[in-house]
């Protein structure tokens, strides 16, 4: 009997275990945010890709997960469904900050538009 409960509370524990966020690609509002605040976002984006990328790697949760193998398979689908949302988080911050004239992190400064000389 103790061991049919250990079982059972190590299949929870290990299912318990912490994830990739997956940000939303598109949120409301964000067409009326500030360059400050989509670079923040590009920003918490792009660390939020770098945190699912870590999580495929060998972490202590995907070597505890080794005893219950479905869980690893899991996470690594979550880890890259969380790294795919974060890209496309980071194109449309990046697509509003073009409109908006703003520097994109990790890229050159906008041009400013000459004028025509015809």
């Amino acid at each position: 009997m103790k061991s049919k409960l250990f079982v059972a509370a190590l299949v929870a524990g290990l299912s318990a275990c912490a994830s990739p966020t997956v940000v939303q690609s598109v949120k409301p509002g964000d067409t009326g945010l500030s360059c400050g605040q989509l670079q923040n976002d590009f920003a918490d984006a792009d660390k939020f890709k770098t945190e699912a990328a870590a999580e495929k790697g060998v972490t202590g949760g995907n070597v505890a997960r080794l005893l219950f193998w479905p869980s690893i398979i899991g996470t690594y689908m979550n880890a890259n469904e969380a790294m795919a949302a974060a890209d496309n988080r980071k194109v449309h911050l990046s697509n509003l900050m073009t409109q908006k004239n703003c520097a994109i992190p990790g890229s050159l400064p906008p041009t400013p538009a000459t004028p025509n000389p015809t």
